[in-house]
């Protein structure tokens, strides 16, 4: 349409005669052009001109037939609204506007006050289709990803703050020796925190809203449908809360032990460490009340995040066992490292004894680059299997057309005009016979209640059925197995898993079908997804043997050559006017299409929790530097060169980084394995190729800047450093 013209002021009647906009292969089919006239239902109506699509055209799902647009009043002046031909059927779509009310509570509603009326109700959700589980699997990595970096970021505070409470020690003990409180101390540094918490949570709010612009008019343009990009305050404000929190909770143990620090410090070594947390004590005092505080407001904040407290509940439990495991990995290495013989050569030597003799500080950074390298491992597993889940589900050739009933000459004739040097590059026919069930497990199909569209399709009376020996390249089993290519014993059937739960039936079940007056009956031997882009398949599949004696026709799909989809509809409009084909590639295009952006922000996704990884990784460094310098000062005044302590600290961060790696792939890959398999419902499989590079790559980012952390004071004069100690 031009630029400011009415759909309404094209189609309004002219000389008694209403206007409408046809299909243009509606255009060749019925060998009309534009300003000819057509009877529907007994009312002329001239052609205006053609439709090359709909607004929300790849959300209404497959349609018989080709479209015609005319206006209501056109529509309220067909006098005979009935069908030509039995069997076939006139259906009416109405768009509800709902005021202040959520879509699937109206859905629900109009369900429940007219459940006898025959209507089906579908709401935004449900024009997507297979697509919701597609964007559900993504919604559920993004919670699973969103809780991995709170929890990486929250370690990363920790360590940050243990290594700067580290720093202060010397002036917290100065503050100390004058009278300051330890509420004092508490009050000064976390205001600290707080300042810079409430900084980057407001950067990282800002960066939340500008995604949100950029990514939902993608989503929209991805599914044909308009998304305004907006921004929930609520959801923000969950966010930001929930940044503090973690914050907060991760920073409180530090700022914990800097009120212990006594000004007793004073007359020792500066550079040393606050004392460690005295657990026994903080469990049996009142202050332990912020720390359970802060965990209920982020098991809050995080259940209003995702709306499942299973596996907010789940991922709070598995991080603490993760931590625990990662804790007695390293004590245990180091009560071994203390009994075992030492290397003779030195670089070794000492590392394995600043190992064994640095306590809280290496199991600082086991467990901190540990946690990070478990969390890594998780979000490269799942990211491998979601985009496994979203390229393979379309990977397939999409079939431009689509046509069913077909004749054996009928498919003799489009064999014989495809194929290489045509615009026809495939063709695909698949033998199809109609069928009703009327039994379910030996009980009557009526009796049944249902449960889904698919289920109520398939009682709805005859529907298409088919047989095969091999399964499809777009069919994956779920459960039960697929019988051999050479099958030849009792009838099997294979159905949609979407059956099991409608059906009421499992594995082991038998279903009657009627076909052609007698009955037919099957075992259950397997559920199977199929993927939907590769073409229509079947909810009922049976093994070979059991209904081939029938008389069938031929389901068919045509895939176009890129770019001639619409020479080929128009030729095959002419050359097959008896047949009618159905164009679903551009719908299923635009599906592959959004898989394909589905994909790509998996992995974008996955990249940034991995750089939030690495981050933590460079953070975890910093605890002990100051007390790792005045060893390397010490150390190089006693004859060391500075390329031995270089060495030695390369030796001893790329041991520990090995030692936090080893417990952090078993349980990474475990955890991986649960949330594909359980949380996520999909294939598992391991990339263990990707997984080694980054993990041997983090590995050796960790030993090199351990290494860099006392490069200052290997290079410096040692009495300059001395004077500081």
């Amino acid at each position: 349409m031009p630029d400011g013209a009415s759909l309404y002021d094209l189609l309004a009647p002219r000389d008694d005669t209403p206007g409408a906009l046809l299909d243009p292969i509606l255009l060749d089919q019925l060998g009309l052009a534009i300003g000819d006239s057509f009877r529907l239902g007994g009312t002329d109506f001239q052609v205006r001109g053609t439709l090359s699509k709909l607004p929300d055209g790849p959300v209404r799902g497959f349609r018989l037939g080709l479209t015609a647009l005319v206006t209501d009043q056109g529509f309220a002046a067909v006098s005979d609204r009935t069908s030509p031909l039995p069997g076939l059927g006139t259906w009416f779509r109405y768009k509800l506007l709902l005021n202040d009310r959520d879509a699937e509570a109206g859905k629900a509603a109009l369900e429940t006050g007219f459940a006898d009326s025959g209507w089906t109700v579908r709401s935004a959700r449900d024009g997507l289709g297979d697509m919701v589980r597609y964007y559900d699997l993504f919604m559920r990595f993004l919670v699973i990803v969103g809780l991995g970096s709170l929890l990486i970021g929250g370690v990363s505070v920790w360590t940050g703050m243990q290594a700067y409470i580290a720093e202060r020690a010397s002036v917290i003990a100065i503050l100390r020796s004058m009278g300051a409180t330890r509420g004092r101390i508490f009050v000064h540094f976390f205001a600290q925190v707080a300042a810079l918490a409430a900084v980057g949570v407001g950067i990282g709010l800002l960066i939340g809203g500008g995604a949100a612009f950029a990514v939902l008019p993608m989503i929209g343009r991805a599914v044909g449908i308009d998304l305004a990009a907006t921004i929930h305050i609520q959801a923000l404000a969950v966010a930001a809360a929930a940044g503090l929190v973690t914050a907060f909770a991760f920073a409180y143990l530090p700022l914990q032990q800097a009120q212990t620090i006594r000004p007793v410090l004073l007359f020792r070594s500066k550079g040393l460490s606050a004392p460690p947390v005295d657990w026994a004590a903080l469990l049996l005092s009142w202050q332990v009340v912020p720390l359970i505080l802060a965990t209920l407001a982020f098991f809050l904040l995080a259940w209003l995040m995702t709306g499942d407290a299973m596996l907010v509940a789940a991922f709070g439990l598995a991080a603490a066992a993760a931590a625990v495991v990662f804790q007695l990995f390293i004590r245990a290495i180091q009560l071994a490292l203390a009994h075992l013989p030492e290397p003779r050569a030195r670089i070794p030597r000492h590392a394995l004894r600043a190992i064994s003799g640095s306590g809280q500080n290496a199991a600082s950074v086991v467990v901190s680059a540990g946690m990070a390298l478990a969390m890594l491992v998780v979000v490269l597993v799942l990211q491998a299997n979601l985009r496994q889940e979203f390229l393979g589900a379309s990977a397939f050739d999409v079939p431009t057309l689509v046509a069913s009933d077909l004749f054996p000459d009928e498919v003799e004739s489009l064999a014989a005009i495809s194929g290489e040097g045509t615009d026809i590059v495939r063709f695909v026919a698949t033998p199809m016979l109609r069928g009703a069930l009327t039994e379910i497990a030996g009980q009557p199909a009526e009796s049944v209640r249902t449960n889904g569209p698919e289920a109520t399709f398939l009682l709805a009376g005859e529907v298409p059925l088919t047989f095969r020996s091999e399964l499809p390249a777009s069919s994956r089993v779920t459960s039960g197995e697929w019988w051999p290519s050479d099958y030849a014993g009792p009838g099997l059937v294979s159905l949609h898993q979407s059956l099991r739960s409608g059906l009421g039936v499992d594995l082991g079940d038998t279903l009657t079908f009627t076909i052609f007056g007698e009955q037919v009956t099957a075992t259950i031997a397997s559920f199977r997804d199929y993927s939907w882009q590769g073409g229509i398949d079947f909810l009922a599949t049976f093994s070979p043997g059991v209904i081939e004696s029938y008389p069938t026709t031929l389901f068919a799909a045509v895939t176009a050559l890129p770019g001639r989809e619409e020479a080929v509809e128009r030729q095959l409009a002419a050359d097959f006017p008896d047949l009618r084909f159905i164009a679903i590639g551009d719908t299923l295009k635009q599906i592959t299409d959004a898989l394909s952006q589905l994909s790509f922000a998996a992995v974008l996704v996955g990249g940034l929790a991995v750089g939030n990884g690495l981050l933590v990784l460079v953070g975890s460094l910093s605890t002990g530097r100051r007390q790792r310098e005045a060893d390397t000062v010490i150390t190089k005044v006693l004859g060391a060169t500075r390329f031995e302590l270089m060495a030695t600290a390369f030796t001893q961060y790329l041991i520990l980084a090995v030692l936090a790696a080893i417990p952090a792939i078993l349980l990474g890959i475990g955890l991986g394995w649960l949330v594909s398999m359980v949380m996520l419902n999909v294939d598992f499989t391991l990339n263990l190729d990707a997984l080694l590079v980054v993990l041997l790559i983090a590995i050796a980012i960790t030993a090199l800047l351990g290494a860099l952390t006392i490069l200052r004071a290997a290079s410096a004069r040692p009495a300059r450093l001395l004077r500081d100690l």
